[in-house]
């Protein structure tokens, strides 16, 4: 039988061996989730837009969250992670196929006595040189390079959703930090139009005792008002500097940019207004349908589904490993020596075939077994949390929802009530029935509940990003 007639004869019983030899191994099913009953049709699909946040119809806030989106560092690591679950997907999938190497060598020898030499060949040095390739194969036969394929793929899209969630938070946090920012301006316009009304009572009853129609003590309490009020005011300008720096952060603006004030529409406040007005963010309507299949597709819950089916096929790429491994091996070129016994550059090749399987590794290979099934576990269980969170965030946001609405509106008709008691007692002061002491006692309250509104409009607008961010934002 000719040399090449036996190669070929031995490849057909090779791939023969490779068919007789596949294995099956379980495929992932998703594990059963005690999930909350699905809700009736609804007449318009649940659905939440990716760019969310223009739902605030917030042109400054928009601009924001774009910025974010392409310098902030959480996101640049995020794209740096699917980048190397890219790279990985690519050094599995090579493991599918031949891997060719070039070969050079080159090598010298002298002997002093070989007894198939000529006898004028016993003392020279013989040079020899050879250059060809090398491939080297393992035949997949159990599908333990397949399934270590599948699980890279998982990962890299498991990075993908991670990415998205990471896009997600920093949107959120965005959001609700311009909100923080907006609230906290509004704050201080309200606190200082407070104190210019303050102060102008200060000095109309200092006039008033002065001219001997007012007590002392109705100036002295106007003062202690209107000190107390202006007091506040460095807190709040702190507070605003700090958002604006912790916005600044998130936006991933450079260390020379992060000095001076973040631009934003002025706010301006009238009289009889409960809040600033201006470019406020509007507080949008909101959905509040509870979509068990669209939390499943949150970013988080896929990411770390997407790891459970990658420990999954871990776990059945290791236990391939009891089975042998099949590499096939072909090394073929051109030789040259200074020996007489070889003339010119003959061509020269060997081709074998190697199975290797493990008799005794002192446990090893079912130590790695072991250990695939613990972070399937593992995998398992975070699985189930994230799902559970996810429900959990969802529930939470509709409360915050309905309380914050809640909060809003009863604050609101507290701040009505007050401004009525402030006229009341304006009229009770004129005509001398009661001291000026009431009428700013109830001046200051109002202002109280005018501080107390602008928390519960931000309260408003979390709670709906949020809930955006509970459904999966739109991803």
């Amino acid at each position: 039988m000719q040399p090449h007639s036996r190669f070929r004869y031995f490849l057909i019983l090779l791939s023969l061996a490779t068919a007789s030899c596949s294995t099956v191994w379980p495929e992932y099913e998703r594990p059963p989730l005690d999930l909350p009953a699905a809700p009736p049709e609804p007449a318009k699909p649940l659905s939440i837009d990716r760019q969310w946040w223009k739902s605030f119809e917030d042109p400054a806030l928009n601009a924001l969250v774009a910025e974010a989106l392409l310098h902030n560092s959480d996101l640049a690591k995020a794209a740096a992670n699917v980048a190397e679950a890219k790279a990985a997907v690519a050094t599995a999938k090579s493991l599918l196929s031949p891997r060719v190497d070039g070969v050079i060598n080159a090598s010298s020898s002298q002997r002093q006595f070989t007894l198939g030499k000529s006898e004028k060949e016993f003392d020279d040095v013989v040079s020899a040189g050879a250059i060809g390739a090398a491939i080297n194969w393992e035949i997949d036969l159990w599908d333990r390079i397949r399934q270590m394929n599948d699980a890279a793929l998982a990962r890299f899209a498991a990075t993908e959703h991670a990415r998205n969630a990471t896009t997600l938070s920093i949107s959120t946090l965005v959001a609700d930090t311009w909100f923080q920012l907006r609230v906290l301006d509004a704050k201080l316009l309200v606190t200082r139009a407070a104190s210019v009304n303050l102060k102008s009572v200060s000095d109309l009853e200092f006039r008033r005792w002065k001219a001997e129609v007012g007590t002392e003590m109705a100036y002295i309490q106007s003062l202690a008002e209107f000190k107390a009020t202006e007091a506040r005011l460095p807190a709040f300008e702190e507070a605003i500097y700090r958002t604006e720096l912790a916005l600044k952060l998130l936006v991933g603006r450079s260390p020379r940019a992060i000095g001076g004030p973040v631009p934003r529409p002025s706010l301006q406040k009238r009289m009889g207004e409960d809040l600033p007005e201006g470019s406020m963010p509007i507080v949008p309507q909101t959905p509040r349908e509870v979509d068990s299949i669209l939390l499943l597709r949150r970013p988080d819950v896929a990411s770390a589904e997407l790891l459970l089916v990658a420990a999954h096929a871990d776990v059945n790429s290791a236990r391939a490993e009891f089975y042998p491994r099949l590499t096939l091996s072909l090394l073929a070129g051109f030789v040259a020596s200074t020996s007489s016994a070889i003339s010119g550059m003959p061509l020269f090749w060997e081709a074998g075939a190697g199975l290797v399987g493990p008799i005794f590794d002192g446990g090893l290979v079912q130590s790695k077994v072991d250990a695939a099934e613990a972070r399937r576990q593992k995998a398992l269980a975070h699985y189930q949390y994230t799902v559970s969170l996810a429900f959990r965030d969802v529930y939470q946001s509709l409360v915050q929802l309905d309380a914050s609405d809640r909060q809003f509106k009863s604050i609101q008709e507290e701040l009505t009530v007050r401004k009525r008691s402030i006229v009341l007692a304006e009229k009770s002061y004129d005509a001398g029935r009661t001291s000026k002491f009431e009428v700013l006692a109830e001046t200051v309250k109002a202002l109280n509940s005018a501080m107390l509104l602008a928390d519960a409009r931000f309260n408003q607008l979390s709670a709906r990003s949020q809930y955006y961010k509970a459904l999966g934002g739109g991803f």
